[in-house]
């Protein structure tokens, strides 16, 4: 039992960890950009984008599952759970777990969509600002 602990503990460290190295990439790109790098903001832009619309089906059926599991997560009231436990029900416990546990690693997929979004969001408010602080052309 303990081995599907640290390995639930593992799962959820390296998705973190992933995210966590993600954001500290996202923001050495933002203090290395310069107002002549909007080429490269543009393709970074162009990337991101990309990689959202790939994740746009698996994100929904994870939002499907997420949903799924809060309803059936209601119906698991103390008093059920006590009484599988007191019939020594391991197969319902056992389930009920691994829902869980899926819950926990399809919330923290999720995020790290979340993130690629908000990545997106700060390479366009770069994008406007950059744009906005270059001298007018037409003056």
């Amino acid at each position: 039992m303990s081995d599907t602990s640290d390995d639930l503990k593992q799962k959820l460290s390296q998705q973190i960890d992933t995210a966590k190295d993600r954001l500290d990439s996202l923001k050495r790109e933002i203090q290395q950009m310069h107002t002549d790098d909007m080429a490269a903001l543009r393709e970074r832009q162009s990337e991101i984008r990309a990689r959202l619309d790939q994740q746009n089906a698996r994100t929904e059926q994870l939002k499907e599952k997420i949903t799924s599991w809060k309803k059936e997560k209601v119906a698991h009231t103390r008093d059920t759970v006590a009484s599988w436990k007191a019939q020594r029900a391991t197969d319902k416990l056992q389930k009920r777990a691994e829902r869980a546990e899926d819950y926990a690693v399809d919330m923290v997929t999720i995020a790290a969509s979340d993130f690629d979004e908000a990545e997106q969001a700060v390479f366009e408010a770069i994008a406007a600002r950059l744009e906005a602080d270059q001298p007018s052309s037409s003056a």
